[in-house]
């Protein structure tokens, strides 16, 4: 009888730590879900929609960039700006027709929606 409760003990222990190992084993790689994917930033160019609009990234200038269909605008880390065409997104592989960024002290109203920021 001894011995029996003894074996039914010690199975019961080595289950619990087995559930435990693996319990622990599991939530640890779940707990960094973006360890073996890159950011979409540094995956290159690229569109998304968040925040109710479609913004783009430009991996070469490392900033946001979006377009109300009359401007362009860009995201300097707090506020869209109206965007000159300054830096090289814009350059190449990219048709600006008739396009006038606005004049210096123009009335416009830049966007106030947010940009994508991973975690």
């Amino acid at each position: 009888m001894r011995s029996t409760k003894v074996w039914l003990f010690s199975t019961c222990l080595v289950a619990a730590l087995a559930g435990t190992a693996m319990l622990l084993g599991t939530s640890s790689s779940l707990a960094q879900p973006g360890l073996g994917q890159e950011r979409k930033e540094e995956r290159g160019d690229h569109w998304r929609y968040h925040d109710g609009r479609w913004d783009y990234w430009h991996a070469g200038d490392r900033r946001w960039y979006h377009t109300d269909g009359s401007h362009w605008y860009y995201h300097d880390g707090n506020t869209w700006q109206p965007y000159r065409f300054d830096r090289q997104f814009g350059r190449e592989g990219f048709e600006r027709s008739q396009y006038q960024p606005p004049d210096e002290g123009a009335n416009i109203v830049p966007p106030r929606h947010n940009v994508y920021r991973p975690r």
